[in-house]
């Protein structure tokens, strides 16, 4: 998954690639270019003793976290660190490229790939029903998986690829009606 990280104050998002495994997770932080040669790799084990607080241990060194989430936005975090409060927007970069504005006018929309990668399992045939969240593709690129999801409630109405298909960006995996 990528995640964008806005922080208050600075002029630029930073772009993070991070993979979960069990109790640790493996930052990427990644450059401008967003290449895995240039981006620097950190290793977090982390605890949640209670919701919002996390104890973390970032390359050796331990910080006690909390986060308060805003309830009208998920995205917007008040981190309390060190003594200090950091505001940030975090978003998985996926949400925001895959999200339509507007369903096209005939009503339809397009699941599309958000990366090159690997077809490695289709979800949802078509004619199945789904809301809006369910899984329609699991797509892999970059060794991950990446479960592509309905942008709304509909029925899917055509599934342009099968699996073990590699794609392009941008390419049209199915169409929901």
């Amino acid at each position: 998954m990528i995640i964008e990280v806005d922080i208050e104050g600075e002029d630029r998002v930073r772009r993070y690639r991070v993979r979960r495994d069990r109790g640790t997770i493996r930052m990427w932080r990644l450059s401008v270019a967003d290449s895995d040669d240039n981006a620097s790799v950190v290793h977090i084990d982390w605890r949640m003793p209670e919701p919002g607080n996390y104890s973390l241990i970032v390359d050796g060194h331990s910080y006690d976290v909390h986060v308060d989430e805003a309830e009208e936005d998920p995205e917007l975090l008040e981190l309390h660190l060190l003594g200090d409060v950091v505001r940030a927007r975090a978003s998985d970069a996926r949400r925001h490229r895959n999200a339509p504005t507007d369903a096209a006018p005939d009503g339809t929309v397009s699941v599309t790939a958000p990366i090159p990668g690997r077809v490695i399992k289709v979800l949802a045939a078509p004619g199945t029903a789904v809301k809006r969240g369910d899984g329609i593709i699991v797509l892999e690129a970059m060794k991950m998986e990446n479960e592509l999801k309905a942008p709304r409630d509909g029925t899917v109405v055509d599934v342009t690829v099968q699996e073990g298909a590699g794609v392009e960006r941008g390419a049209v995996l199915a169409i929901i009606e």
